[in-house]
């Protein structure tokens, strides 16, 4: 396909990692093409796959009112509450949050969640130097465009749709994608080599194997396809549009850099996914609303909410007052906080101000050592949550009364009402990195590694803190007397940072630290041992330091599963507040929160035997992934401590072209209830067709 030599020579561990992980770096099987003086090459791969759920669900990780006891059905938050927070908490065993359960509840044990057909084409247009390379992708999911998901909202009795929602079906369910589309180019300036990209393409920097977040930070992720069946490393970093430069300054070093006039966030798993542990933060999320009650309502959706509005609005064109309706209004206020449709929640980062810088040099003299140098200025690719507070003035609550008079809210317009909080997704410019790489051999084993340092990378405030702020002490400033709560005045922790904020206002829900991260990777080619004709093990370690880590009794991070408070802000005369904190969400949490470092690894064994019939080759594949202390902060999303995962997979293989493979993968460990997928084991089984 891309022949160009030196200029992008890969080390001896990446070609080993590319080796280990069935990832092709050149097709074995392409259509050519000799038009004039070009050279045309097309590279066509189908697969057919499936994912099935072989666990049965853990209901500790289901929110409370969730929970198959309770019958939601008829309820209205003013007129019909049916169970108090009481009721719910006391008759069920559960988490404290429904904003992160949709995914487990969509997807019964022995029931597929994926099954795909997708096909990936590769043109290369080669004029000897110079050339132009495009992939294209497409899939479509025969289980989500046409199966039924086993949950129907509590209230509503609808059944979720994962393709609702258009962007959500572009990510999950059937979509046609240009990935990479680039002009190359190599040539000598001089006696240096020398050579440019331009376009959409993939920079792969740095050592990093399996742990992310190190250098190798340029392009953003699918995480949808990333877990989908039978998905490649390609179809997972996302293409952005930059150009790309590497200059031969002597024999041993060498510069390069790219300058990106593209931005794009990563994609995150869709609402309501198998693997999304967040129901409102991916694509079809708005459809979810937050829940605010620490599962102490139900799962009040949009269907639900709109309804809700829209009869306001006709009991007050019926000639009900403002006045009767202002509690009733106010009461939905409390109970979710809202998001803006797809694009209209995200405050996107700026296309310009993306660079990097690579030096390379090749040490002969210190056992033939590759170090590489870099320093990359780069946009958040992940999202960071803010939110708009509530508006519980009598002004507000007026101004929201007569918009629902003269409008019909729908999915557009929901957010022109002040007494919602509203969960808004940013995306913080110009991190910069520092760090260095290795790679190296010793005998016939490879070794690498590489540092980070990051100088201002945003983390997440603990999303109750920023709740909390959003609408309860929202409530404190009410000039209402029905609706005003003195008594929840300054329970947020974002008071004691100078982020106390009024009704209508953003509440910055993330902060600024420095970061550093260093990971090593070797691996050992065993050869024909144990049985095998080839035998590999690669192990990676990797450990992450918040260098500005703040004191949790000040301003707490977030981390998974922490989906209440450990306590309260006290009062000036020294009130913890226990009462109040038992009143609003059961007591105090009990998971971990983030820690200023944590440390991990990752192990991979490969065992491939030869012609094991009728020119069939056999891949047997195991992994091992262990986060072994310490839990990082969002949006890092690197280690959360004692949670464990394992797959192991066989591959066949017929003359490069046919390949079958089965595999099973495993998820336990954590602390409490950390480990979101510890009830999420699957199986899945692919076929592959190259020409």
């Amino acid at each position: 396909m891309i022949n160009r030599p030196s200029a992008f020579k890969m080390s001896p561990v990446a070609v080993g990692v590319l080796t280990l992980l069935g990832v092709a770096t050149l097709p074995a099987n392409a259509a050519n093409w000799q038009v004039g003086d070009a050279n045309i090459s097309l590279d066509s791969t189908f697969t057919l796959a499936t994912s099935i759920r072989t666990e049965s669900r853990d209901y500790s990780l289901i929110g409370n009112s969730n929970h198959a006891q309770f019958d939601w059905s008829g309820y209205h938050a003013a007129f019909n509450p049916i169970y108090t927070s009481n009721d719910v908490w006391s008759q069920a065993n559960g988490a404290y949050s429904t904003n992160g359960d949709l995914g487990n509840l969509n997807h019964d044990p022995g029931d597929a969640f994926a099954t795909q057909v997708s096909g990936t084409h590769e043109l290369d247009i080669n004029f000897g130097d110079y050339g132009f390379f495009a992939r294209g992708f497409w899939f479509y999911d025969f289980e989500q465009m046409d199966g039924d998901r086993p949950y129907s909202n509590s209230i509503t009795g609808n059944q979720y749709d994962l393709c609702q929602d258009p962007e959500a079906e572009d990510l999950l369910c059937t979509d046609i994608r240009l990935y990479d589309a680039f002009f190359y180019g190599d040539w000598w300036i001089g006696d240096k080599p020398f050579t440019l990209r331009v376009g959409r393409q993939v920079i792969s920097w740095g050592e990093s194997t399996f742990i992310q977040h190190g250098i190798n930070t340029t392009n953003p992720v699918d995480v949808t396809r990333a877990r989908a069946p039978g998905a490649e490393l390609k179809e997972v970093f996302l293409p952005v549009g930059m150009v790309y430069a590497s200059l031969g300054l002597t024999n041993n070093v060498s510069i390069s850099g790219y300058y990106q006039y593209e931005w794009e966030r990563s994609w995150l798993p869709v609402s309501g996914s198998y693997f999304a542990g967040n129901d409102f933060a991916g694509e079809g999320g708005q459809r979810q609303n937050v829940q605010l009650g620490f599962s102490g309502n139900p799962d009040i959706d949009l269907d639900h909410l709109l309804t809700v509005l829209n009869q306001y609005g006709d009991m007050l064109n019926g000639g009900a007052s403002e006045t009767d309706l202002l509690g009733a209004y106010a009461l939905y206020g409390t109970k979710v906080a809202i998001r803006g449709y797809s694009d209209a929640a995200h405050h996107d980062a700026d296309d310009q101000g993306q660079y990097g810088l690579r030096l390379t040099w090749f040490a002969e003299n210190l056992n033939e050592t590759e170090f590489s140098f870099y320093h990359i200025n780069y946009h958040s690719q992940r999202p960071l949550i803010s939110g708009k507070t509530s508006d519980f003035s009598a002004e507000g609550i007026f101004s929201d009364l007569a918009y629902l008079k003269e409008n019909t809210i729908t999915k557009d317009n929901i957010t022109d009402l002040g007494v919602f909080t509203q969960s808004e997704f940013y995306y913080p410019e110009d991190i910069k990195l520092y760090g260095m790489s290795f790679n190296t051999n010793i005998g016939t084993t490879a070794f690498a590694g590489e540092f980070a340092y990051r100088v201002d990378e945003p983390l997440q405030i603990d999303d109750v803190e920023l709740l909390y702020m959003g609408m309860p002490e929202q409530l404190a400033n009410s000039d209402i007397a029905a609706l005003r709560r003195d008594d929840l005045a300054g329970i947020s922790q974002l008071n004691n940072i100078g982020r106390s904020v009024g009704p209508g206002e953003t509440a910055e829900g993330y902060l600024m630290s420095d970061t550093w991260q260093m990971q090593f990777t070797a691996s050992h080619v065993f050869g024909p041992k144990f049985g095998t004709d080839n035998f590999v093990l690669l192990g990676e370690l990797g450990y992450v330091n918040i260098v500005d880590m703040p004191d949790p009794d000040v301003i707490r991070l977030n981390a998974p599963g922490t989906s209440r408070t450990p306590s309260l802000e006290p009062t000036a005369d020294g009130n913890s507040r226990d009462g109040l904190l038992v009143g609003l969400s059961d007591g105090p949490e009990t998971n971990p929160f983030a820690t200023d470092d944590a440390w991990g690894y990752r192990l991979l064994a490969v065992a491939d035997w030869n012609d094991v019939m009728a020119g069939i080759n056999l891949r047997a594949r195991a992994t091992f992934s262990h986060d072994v202390d310490g839990t990082t902060p969002d949006p890092l999303y690197l280690f959360t401590e004692d949670v464990k995962s394992a797959a192991v997979s066989l591959t066949f293989d017929y003359l490069s072209k046919w390949s079958a493979t089965a595999s099973y993968s495993a998820f336990w460990g954590g602390i409490g209830t950390t480990n979101a997928l510890s009830d999420r084991d699957f199986i899945s089984f692919n076929i592959k067709y190259a020409i």
